[in-house]
């Protein structure tokens, strides 16, 4: 379940690599087949909360929502 979208852009080319990189580990293919299949330099949606079905966990952007006062960071589990 994905949260109202907070920010669509453009990816910077630091992102785009790694992106580019995860998908081709993924997929067991080179990041040259990635790039030539999927168009990384359009407008990207980007969600600050994003929840997984049947009770899963939530899962926070940080960089896309702000920390309360009262949260903890669980990212070093």
């Amino acid at each position: 379940m994905l949260s109202t979208p907070q920010r669509i852009e453009i990816l910077s080319s630091p992102i785009q690599n790694k992106v580019a990189t995860c998908l081709a580990t993924c997929f067991n293919v080179t990041k040259n087949i990635v790039q030539a299949v999927v168009d990384l330099k359009r407008l990207v949606t980007q969600y600050g909360r994003v929840t997984r079905l049947e009770g899963g966990d939530l899962m926070i952007g940080r960089d896309l929502v702000q920390l309360a006062e009262d949260s903890w960071d669980a990212s070093f589990i």
